[in-house]
């Protein structure tokens, strides 16, 4: 396998293709400790970089062109450079980029989003500058609310990277597990339970010393391992029951899975949601929403009433910066005329099943999935029932089974084929066309083609 990952045709052709990516890589490894500036952009021999994009396109350094799916890690639903949005910062900043105090646009981005979002209607909205800070704010507020202290979260659900979230993202799966940097004071107050399981939510929740359960509500890392609506159903009214906030962290899904996000596509109402990604349309800005009594622990004169610590601090250079502001508003304003999301989900849909098609005609085990309609996950070795988890044994096996082969081949050979997946991820927007996925699912059948014939694929091969 050594000698087929050395001799490769697909990494040899990346490294032809990408001789400027590689002299920026270069560089790039004296400044910053892994050479990239976000770990998802990690990528062996050297990943490549961008020099402009529009709509679903980009360019690299070397001139190549991409149908790209990263979408801004999910935040560019409108794609890249939409004229509203682009317009809207512009015009923002001609007149400034920080005021150091209140602006009419940061009212005006509030609004569309207690309209937008059914947990914050009747309710009140917290800006931050990152989907991390907007879950740790969300924590904070759980905790003062009910004077609890401890947080249920799920296996293999991404929460930013603070430390009373990370734990329990990545295996062992366990509070304390895989965590550098991170003392085991802050596992303490953290329970980590399987995704799916009713028994261990009813037995984390039954002390009635549990602040608040927090989720991905389409399921692990971008619904990589989706959630069960019936079991979102159960955990509503188990947090009801047990007097727990229950926390949606819609950063990827909100505006995504429809205009009010996940809770609106299921139909089921959070205390609180977090937002990021698309709410600051391509900029940096997220919040926190929600109901008014929760939320009101951060106010000057509602908080002293429930607590006797006051309120909850929470200053922050950044939030709510006019030009994001700017563009969130811009963004949200194209979402409320709710002609993006049935797009974009359809579109998804559709090329969910062209994938798995492919599989199916190569003969190659593998598969095409998702939690939201509009983000794609593919993988090898795995079959539908390889993604109903409901144990850590479970989701252990999962990831043993998933594979990736070639030491991430298909990625190269699709980025050799212009299109930018990113890893095993494709996430949609409406800027992309049917033409589009016609030319993806294509270069998808051709990079699985060069990948079986260089013998990557072996052990995937149908017989």
């Amino acid at each position: 396998m050594e000698r087929q990952k050395k001799n490769s045709r697909i990494e040899e052709e990346y490294a032809q293709r990408h001789k400027a990516s590689k002299a920026l890589y270069e560089r790039a490894k004296n400044l910053f400790p892994r050479g990239v500036t976000h770990d998802s952009r990690y990528m062996k021999p050297f990943p490549i970089y961008m020099t402009r994009a529009k709509g679903c396109r980009k360019w690299d350094v070397d001139g190549n062109e991409y149908i790209d799916y990263w979408m801004g890690h999910g935040a560019l639903i409108l794609g890249h450079l939409h004229p509203i949005v682009t317009e809207a910062v512009l015009e923002q900043a001609r007149k400034g980029t920080h005021y150091g105090a209140c602006h009419e646009l940061e009212i005006q981005w509030a609004e569309k989003i207690t309209k937008l979002v059914p947990s914050a209607r009747g309710g009140f909205v917290e800006f931050t500058s990152s989907g991390t800070e907007a879950t740790s704010m969300a924590l904070r507020l759980a905790r003062a609310y009910t004077g609890n202290k401890k947080i249920v979260r799920f296996a293999g659900h991404f929460h930013g990277w603070h430390d009373y979230l990370l734990p329990g993202y990545q295996a062992p799966y366990r509070a304390g597990g895989g965590c550098a940097g991170i003392p085991e004071e802050a596992f303490q107050n953290l329970i980590v339970i399987p995704p799916n399981n009713v028994e261990a939510l009813e037995d984390a929740l039954s002390g009635g010393d549990v602040a608040g359960v927090i989720l991905e509500p389409s399921g692990a890392s971008m619904g990589h391992v989706p959630m069960e609506k019936d079991f979102l159903r159960r955990l509503r009214s188990l947090t009801e029951k047990y007097q727990a906030i229950l926390i949606f962290d819609e950063v990827v899904t909100g505006f995504r899975d429809a205009p009010g996000g996940a809770q609106e596509a299921y139909g089921i109402l959070p205390d609180l949601t977090t937002l990021g990604k698309i709410v600051g349309g391509g900029y940096p800005g997220a919040a926190v929403t929600g109901r008014r009594d929760v939320m009101g622990m951060l106010d000057y004169e509602l908080a002293p009433k429930r607590s006797r610590l006051g309120k909850v601090p929470h200053p922050g250079t950044f939030n709510a910066n006019p030009q994001s502001a700017a563009a969130g508003n811009a963004c949200l304003g194209v979402i409320s005329e709710r002609k993006v999301n049935p797009y974009v989900n359809a579109l998804g849909e559709t090329m969910k099943r062209r994938l798995n098609e492919v599989f199916e005609e190569l003969k190659i085990k593998g598969m095409a999935w998702g939690g939201s309609p509009s983000i794609i996950n593919v993988g090898f070795g795995i079959s539908p029932d390889d993604i109903k988890v409901s144990s850590f044994d479970d989701l252990a096996n999962f990831s043993k089974k998933l594979g990736n082969p070639g030491d991430g081949a298909l990625n190269k050979a699709l980025i050799n084929r212009g299109v930018h997946f990113m890893g095993l991820r494709a996430i949609l927007s409406v800027a992309h066309t049917e033409a589009d996925v016609d030319f993806t699912v294509e270069a998808f059948r051709n990079s699985l083609k060069q990948m079986r014939d260089e013998g990557l694929l072996n052990e995937y091969t149908l017989k």
